[in-house]
């Protein structure tokens, strides 16, 4: 990692990168993007997005050691051609509020990102954790498109799940107990807060607003207290309910049904990958070599449409569920060397 991190007052931060900062998409001040771009390159290039899990934060804000997440990631695109975009969202409830901030959002970094020298008909997307549930949900759901168009020619689902109903429900992630696992994540190694830890908000930041401290009532993880995830297989903008996570009912199989992305995604022209960590809760390296029963059931279902709709797939070896994204611009490869190749080989089908 660099010797500079976000709270660092070094100027340019990263030599040769410049940031923007907070782009505000929506109404929400969680609602915001930092663009990455560097300053020199193609007029128009390839663009990555990011949407992270857990809260939907950009950055990480359990210990100061943390704030050097996820800038990594927009540096690592522009290290590698691309413009690096990562998003920040509010909890927004119900099946498909999460997929709805992606949706203003797409459009947002559509109508802008010209002017970072992205492409805006180049464009990735990649989640992780909870942020595969919003990202699903708006790939899955064409009715959410903007006016041009799902927006992306490629998507990285990345260790998460959503609603693929008729194929069934994947095993519990995690298990019942997925609240307190979390909570508990970095205690091992002298962290004293574990997940719900507070302790690297960044100076001067208001409640509330990205890189500061939750606002008052708020969760420091998941869904509001009291909130019920409607059924859809994770698609809030948060950790969304999944049977065995904790947070409400399991979801009714008709509503299920109805708001299933299995439809949309046989048809979809963009090109999907799916990736696991190795040491992912509940990965079985001896079972589908390792592949989450989610990934191979959604993979499955793909391919039987036909050779050019099979996705993408990577299980990530030595690898965590955080570490996967931990990874990125460093010198382990393990994600970062198969998700390049991925969007290279995208670019190239593209032309």
């Amino acid at each position: 990692m660099p010797r500079n991190d976000i709270t660092s007052d070094a100027n340019p931060l990263y030599p040769g990168i410049t940031i923007e900062r907070n782009q505000s998409f929506g109404a929400n001040p969680d609602d915001v993007v930092d663009i990455f771009s560097a300053d020199h390159g193609p007029s128009a290039r390839p663009v990555l997005i990011y949407v992270p899990g857990g809260l939907g934060n950009k950055i990480e804000t359990q210990n100061k050691a943390a704030n050097a997440f996820y800038d990594n990631i927009g540096r690592w695109a522009t290290q590698n051609g691309m413009v690096g975009v990562l998003m920040q969202r509010h909890f927004s409830p119900g099946w498909d509020g999460g997929a709805k901030d992606v949706s203003n959002m797409l459009q947002w970094v559509e109508a802008h990102i010209a002017q970072y020298h992205g492409n805006p008909d180049r464009m990735f997307i990649w989640a992780h954790s909870a942020g595969n549930g919003p990202l699903g949900t708006y790939i899955g759901r064409p009715e959410l498109y903007g006016p041009k168009g799902v927006g992306v020619i490629g998507v990285i689902f990345m260790s998460g799940q959503f609603d693929i109903a008729p194929v069934p429900p994947a095993p519990n992630f995690g298990g019942a107990n997925y609240r307190q696992m979390m909570a508990s994540a970095g205690k091992t190694c002298g962290e004293p807060g574990g997940m719900t830890s507070t302790a690297g908000v960044l100076p001067g930041v208001e409640a509330g607003h990205p890189g500061g401290p939750p606002a008052a009532g708020g969760p420091n993880f998941g869904p509001p207290p009291g909130a019920r995830a409607a059924g859809g297989g994770g698609a809030g903008a948060r950790p969304a309910a999944p049977r065995g996570r904790g947070f409400g009912a399991p979801p009714d199989p008709a509503v299920q049904l109805a708001h299933s992305t299995l439809p949309a995604l046989k048809a979809t022209s963009v090109k999907i990958m799916l990736a696991d960590a190795e040491l992912d809760p509940g990965i079985n390296m001896s079972v589908n070599h390792g592949e989450s029963s989610f990934n191979k059931a959604l993979h499955d279902a793909l391919c039987a449409v036909g050779p050019d709709h099979c996705p993408t797939m990577l299980v990530a070896k030595g690898e965590s569920h955080m570490g996967e994204v931990f990874s990125i611009d460093t010198s382990d490869h393990n994600v970062s060397g198969p998700v390049l190749a991925f969007i290279h080989k995208t670019l190239r089908e593209d032309k």
